[in-house]
């Protein structure tokens, strides 16, 4: 939320500065008063005598704008908490360029598949919320890190965060919520100006419902429920992604999931579409 405060102020600053450039440093007169000396002189009035600070009084200065649109960009941007991240127009990939992405075998898919660089994404194959702060499996074998260690090394402006599926059906979910919530405050003391995106588990195959009695979207739904409630109370930005992968009856179609929960590279550049469509920016347009 700090960078989004400080972005706007900087551009309503910036645009102030702009406007009175243009008009060569000077505060521009007031639609129906004269700027000439003639124009004073047959009305009859001495316009030097009106005193300069009553004008200004009445304009609002550089720094009121400013400070009123960095306002107004936090508020909106605060309205944005609670709910998922709407829909807006595509942004493009180069997004993603100072963006990392946490989560497990899902998430590592990303790389797998080479959408998106080896080192934007730290991700481990069967990794939960009860096992992210502590395991080290990122990096060359013999010098691996824990997640948040290898995020600190990074300068992320985007934080994208998936996580759950492993822990659905034999966690506790308020263990879950404090577990995760942990994780987002380690990133925040490291990357206090990042924007995190926590983003929905994704759902699993009808078929895979019906075979595991506690890996039920149902369940998934419960979760995701707390997870965005989470993320508000954090100050992160929610994204519903289930949407974008979800038949109408809330599963993962059976035909693009072999094992029920994992699938190929064209639900990837859904995913991936999705998330370029559904960005903080393009929302406060």
């Amino acid at each position: 939320m700090k960078q989004l405060r400080i972005f706007a102020a900087l551009l309503a600053a910036a645009l102030s500065i702009s406007a009175l450039t243009a008009c060569g440093g000077e505060v521009l007169t007031p639609i129906g008063e004269s700027s000439s000396a003639g124009d004073s002189s047959a009305s009859g009035q001495d316009s030097s005598s009106q005193p300069e600070s009553s004008a200004a009084a009445s304009e609002p200065s550089s720094e009121e704008d400013a400070s009123n649109t960095a306002d107004r960009a936090a508020d909106a941007a605060d309205a944005l908490l609670g709910e998922p991240v709407p829909e807006s127009a595509a942004a493009d990939e180069s997004y993603f360029d100072d963006a990392i992405f946490i989560g497990d075998s899902l998430t590592d898919g990303l790389a797998a598949y080479e959408l998106l660089p080896r080192e934007q994404v730290l991700a481990d194959t069967g990794i939960n919320p009860q096992t992210i702060l502590t395991r080290e499996c990122i990096g060359e074998e013999g010098s691996e890190q824990t997640v948040v260690e290898a995020a600190a090394a990074l300068d992320p402006a985007k934080i994208y965060i998936m996580l759950g599926s492993n822990g659905v059906a034999f966690l506790n979910f308020d263990d879950i919520i404090g577990w995760y919530g942990e994780l987002i405050d380690a990133l925040q003391a490291d990357h206090p100006d990042a924007e995190i995106y926590v983003q929905s588990i994704l759902p699993v195959t009808a078929d895979k419902h019906l075979e595991q009695e506690l890996l039920t979207n149902e369940r998934i739904t419960e979760l995701n429920g707390m997870i965005a409630e989470m993320a508000a109370e954090k100050g992160c930005f929610y994204l519903n992604v289930s949407e974008a992968v979800a038949d109408e009856n809330g599963c993962l179609p059976d035909e693009l999931s072999a094992d029920g929960m994992h699938f190929g590279v064209s639900t990837y550049r859904v995913w991936l579409d999705y998330l370029l469509t559904h960005t903080v920016e393009g929302a406060l347009e």
